[in-house]
C-alpha cells in the first residue's frame, strides 16, 4: 500500500490534522515492523507538527489489540501519547499515557485559548480519558521550574471552555512563586525582582508588576482550581500549608480564600479582579493573625530566642486598574499592624530601638543590655488615591514613645517617612532627632543618624573624652517628657484621631493622616486630613 494520506478534523476542538501513511508491505498476510504515520496541522490557531507508530499492524489487521505511540509539537512544546486502543480509529474511554514538556506551561494551555502566567521549564506526565467533551487528566505529576506538582485536570469544551483542577505540591520554590503577582519567574532567577516587573512595562526602580491582565481572553473560558503547598522555599521568612482556590467565572478572578502559614502565624486573604467593570474593579483583603515577631523578623536581625512580641494586621484596599500596579495606584482603605504587650531581641543593635542617643551608645556597647520591652504599638496608615499616610505610628515601651509620620505613595512607590523615639524618662542621651526612612520599595533608605545628629554625637563623644565629662553629658541630653500611650485605642486598631495617652487625654504627637512630617501635619497645604477612617479590626 502506497501513497496513502488520511485527513482527521474535529470541529469541537477546532483540530485539522493531514497525515501521511508509510508504505506498507504485506508478505503472507503478516505487515511485521510498525507502521509509521507524519504530518501536519493545526488546533485552534497554533501549528503543529506529529509523527505516530502502530506497533502492533498485524494484530490490528487481524482486529486485535492496536499499540499506538504518537509525538507531537507544537508552540515549544512537545507532546507524547501512548496506549492500546479498541480499534484503529477509537479514542474514547480509553485510557492514554500522556507526556509533555517544554519551556513555559502558558504556552502549552495557551494552545486551548486558556491564559495562565508565565513559568519556567516544565514536565509532567499523566493520564487522559476523552469521553464525548470532556479530558480528563489523572495521576498527574512532574516539575514546574523548581517545585514538584501533583494532581488531577478535568477540561470540558462544550459551549465555554472550562477547566477543573486540584493541585498539590510539596516544595514551591520562591521563584516559581512569583508567578502569582506576574512576574517572569525566568527574570527573577536572573536578573532580581526589578528586572521582572520592568519586563512587564513598570518604570524604573519599582517593583510593582504593571503588565494588564489578557482581559478578553479571561473573558473566553472559565476555571476552577484548588491548590495546596506543603512548603514554599524562601530564604527570607519561612512560609507553609498555603491553600488556594481560584474561581474564574465570565471574566471576575477570585483568589478566595488564599492562605499561607508564615512565621507560625497564618495568613488569609481575598483578591477579586473584576475585569467585567471597566477598568477592573480589585479588592484586596489580607489578614495576617497574631504572629511571632522574633520569627517573622529573624531574617531582618530580629532574634528569635529572647523575643516574645507578637503582631497581627490587617490590609484592605480597594482600586480599579487591569494590573496589580494600576489598582493599587487608584486604591482606597486602611493598613493597619498592631503590636501587643511583648519583648524585641534584636541582634542588629542600631535598629532595636529607634533613639538615636541610645543608638550611639549601644552601637560602641556591641550589644544590647536587655530586650526592648513593648507596652503596645500600632502601625497603621490611610490609603487614598494610591497615597497611605501616618495614621498613626505609635509604639509604647517601656523606656520610650515611638512616633511616625509621613506615608509612601503606590503610585510611584517612593517611600518618605520620619519616625522618633522620645524618652520618658530623664535622659542622658537625646531622642529628639528623627530617623529618615527614604528611597522607594525596591531600594528603602534609612537613615539611622540625621548628619545633625552625627555632628551632635561626634561632638558629644570628643568632648567626653577632652573635656570635662560633663560636657559630654550636655549634647545628648533629654527632659523625659513623652506622654505614654493608652493601649486599648491602640490595640483596637484605631486611627490617629482616636489616640489618648495613659491620662486620656487627645494625643497631638501622632500622625495625622497626612503624609506631612511636622508636628500639625500641614507642612505643605493641601496635606491637611480631610476624612477620619475608621479602624478594620
Amino acid at each position: 500500500m502506497r501513497g496513502t494520506s488520511v485527513r482527521y478534523l474535529d470541529p469541537r476542538m477546532r483540530l485539522l490534522a493531514d497525515l501521511g501513511i508509510e508504505d506498507i508491505r504485506s508478505e503472507d498476510a503478516q505487515i511485521g515492523k510498525s507502521v509509521r504515520v507524519g504530518g501536519t496541522g493545526r488546533i485552534r490557531d497554533t501549528p503543529f507538527r506529529v509523527t505516530a507508530q502502530l506497533l502492533s499492524p498485524d494484530a490490528t489487521v487481524n482486529r486485535g489489540e492496536n499499540k499506538l505511540t504518537a509525538r507531537a509539537w507544537a508552540a515549544n512544546n512537545v507532546v507524547d501519547v501512548s496506549g492500546t486502543l479498541p480499534s484503529l480509529a477509537e479514542i474514547e474511554k480509553v485510557p492514554l499515557e500522556t507526556r509533555a514538556r517544554g519551556r513555559d506551561l502558558s504556552e502549552l494551555l495557551g494552545i486551548i485559548g486558556v491564559v495562565l502566567p508565565e513559568t519556567r521549564r516544565y514536565a509532567l506526565k499523566g493520564r487522559m480519558v476523552k469521553d464525548g467533551e470532556v479530558y480528563r487528566f489523572t495521576n498527574i505529576a512532574g516539575t514546574v521550574g523548581e517545585s514538584d506538582v501533583a494532581g488531577k485536570l478535568t477540561v470540558t469544551n462544550g459551549e465555554r471552555l472550562h477547566l477543573d483542577s486540584v493541585i498539590r505540591t510539596r516544595s514551591l520554590d520562591i521563584v516559581d512563586a512569583s508567578v502569582l503577582v506576574g512576574y517572569n519567574p525566568d527574570i527573577v532567577e536572573t536578573k532580581g525582582a526589578v528586572a521582572a516587573a520592568a519586563a512587564t512595562g513598570s518604570g524604573p526602580r519599582k517593583l510593582l508588576p504593571d503588565d494588564d491582565m489578557p482581559v478578553e481572553k479571561m473573558r473566553t473560558f472559565d476555571a476552577d482550581l484548588v491548590w495546596t503547598v506543603d512548603q514554599v522555599k524562601s530564604r527570607k521568612v519561612p512560609i507553609s500549608n498555603m491553600e488556594l482556590t481560584l474561581d474564574l467565572d465570565r471574566g471576575r478572578l477570585a483568589l478566595s480564600p488564599f492562605s499561607f502559614s508564615m512565621s507560625r502565624g497564618n495568613v488569609s486573604s481575598d483578591i477579586v479582579f473584576d475585569t467585567r467593570q471597566r477598568p477592573s474593579a480589585v479588592k484586596y483583603d489580607f489578614r495576617l493573625a497574631p504572629t511571632p515577631m522574633g520569627r517573622l523578623f529573624a531574617g531582618w536581625g530580629v532574634s528569635e530566642a529572647g523575643t516574645t512580641g507578637t503582631i497581627k494586621g490587617r490590609v484592605q484596599l480597594n482600586g480599579r486598574g487591569d494590573s496589580i500596579a494600576d489598582s493599587l495606584a487608584t486604591s482606597s482603605g486602611r493598613i493597619a499592624f498592631i503590636m501587643p504587650q511583648g519583648a524585641l531581641w534584636t541582634r542588629n543593635v542600631q535598629l532595636a530601638e529607634l533613639d538615636i542617643g541610645t543608638f550611639v551608645q549601644k552601637m560602641f556597647a556591641g550589644k544590647l543590655k536587655e530586650p526592648v520591652s513593648i507596652n503596645c504599638g500600632l502601625v497603621a496608615f490611610s490609603v487614598r488615591n494610591g497615597i497611605a499616610a501616618a495614621d498613626p505610628i505609635l509604639i509604647d515601651t517601656r523606656k520610650n514613645v515611638i512616633l511616625g509620620r509621613g506615608g509612601f505613595s503606590f503610585r510611584t512607590e517612593a517611600v518618605d517617612l520620619a519616625v522618633r523615639a522620645d524618652a520618658k524618662k530623664f535622659s542622658l542621651f537625646s531622642g529628639q532627632s528623627p530617623v529618615g526612612l527614604a528611597g522607594y520599595f525596591s531600594a528603602p533608605a534609612l537613615s539611622v543618624i540625621s548628619p545633625d545628629l552625627l555632628a551632635r554625637a561626634g561632638a558629644g563623644l570628643g568632648l567626653a573624652v577632652a573635656a570635662a565629662p560633663l560636657a559630654g553629658v550636655l549634647a545628648f541630653v533629654d527632659i523625659g517628657d513623652a506622654k505614654s500611650a493608652a493601649c486599648g485605642p491602640v490595640l483596637a486598631g484605631a486611627t490617629a484621631a482616636a489616640q489618648r495617652t495613659t491620662k486620656g487625654e487627645k494625643r497631638d504627637d501622632v500622625g495625622r493622616g497626612t503624609t506631612a512630617k511636622d508636628e500639625k501635619g500641614k507642612e505643605k497645604p493641601g496635606k491637611e486630613q480631610r476624612k477620619k477612617f475608621l479602624g478594620i479590626f
